[in-house]
């Protein structure tokens, strides 16, 4: 199965290629592209490669242009670039100045937080993004992180934006201050093997721009580590990946309450 998988990549890489150079040029910054040049460019692959035979046209595209999959290499060797919707069915490659891929830093202090996560959700709920995105709603981690009120709304939203194409939420809450403002906080995870990306946060601000006018948009990314632990990252509201800038990021730890303690008598005003 894994081996399926990786052949059926490669062959997705190739296809978005073939798109992005029958428009490139040295110096071109934006290459609009449709369906027709994905289903055109699918034919081409497959005609190389009769065992490669794409079942969802659709998906290939969205792995791509909601920035859930990187673009291949050979298109970042000249670049960066990312994808954007142009209306329905249309898209474009656009130029950016610095890569959409967001890194972790490795030496962040893990903050630790009673895991009051149920027993039974635990058993059940997996590993996948939806099994995190349920440990961040039973600890409240993003009341600890904002410093809000949170509800929780929705989750896997999706949906179209004006002039955008579609977009998917992983999930969404609104929120309080201590002033009464109110807040729309969109949401993307990712589990221990992806990353975050810029060109995903836009999607977020774009859609709470659209959808929520009237509500402070505080876009967040849920990152889960290698070793279980969970970073929270706050973004400003870029309408271009170069524009998305960091605002704070914690990194907790869910652990039982007497490790908790047990770390706060470490903290030097405890003694």
């Amino acid at each position: 199965m894994k081996t399926t998988v990786s052949v059926t990549e490669k062959q997705r890489d190739k296809v978005i290629s073939k798109v992005f150079f029958e428009g490139y040029a040295k110096g071109t910054n934006e290459i609009i592209f449709s369906m027709d040049d994905i289903r055109k460019a699918i034919q081409a692959v497959t005609s190389e490669d009769p065992k490669y035979q794409e079942r969802n046209v659709a998906d290939l595209r969205y792995q791509f242009t909601s920035g859930r999959r990187p673009l291949p290499k050979a298109i970042d060797a000249v670049g960066p670039w990312m994808i954007e919707g142009r209306g329905k069915a249309r898209y474009a490659f656009v130029k950016v100045k610095e890569h959409p891929h967001i890194n972790v830093s490795p030496d962040l202090h893990a903050i630790l937080i009673p895991d009051a996560t149920p027993e039974i959700v635990l058993e059940y709920a997996g590993a996948d993004e939806q099994g995190l995105l349920a440990k961040l709603r039973y600890n409240r981690m993003l009341d600890i992180f904002l410093g809000l009120t949170c509800y929780h709304l929705q989750n896997h939203w999706r949906t179209s934006l004006k002039n955008k194409g579609q977009c998917e939420i992983d999930d969404l809450y609104v929120g309080l201050d201590v002033e009464g403002r109110q807040y729309v906080v969109p949401i993307e995870a990712k589990g221990k093997r992806d990353h975050l990306s810029k060109t995903q946060i836009v999607q977020l601000a774009n859609f709470t721009r659209e959808r929520y006018p009237r509500l402070i948009s505080r876009p967040v990314g849920v990152q889960e580590m290698k070793n279980g632990d969970i970073v929270l990252m706050e973004f400003t509201t870029g309408t271009k990946p170069d524009l998305v800038r960091i605002k704070r990021t914690h990194q907790y730890r869910l652990a039982p309450m007497s490790e908790c303690l047990a770390d706060l008598e470490k903290l030097p005003d405890n003694k």
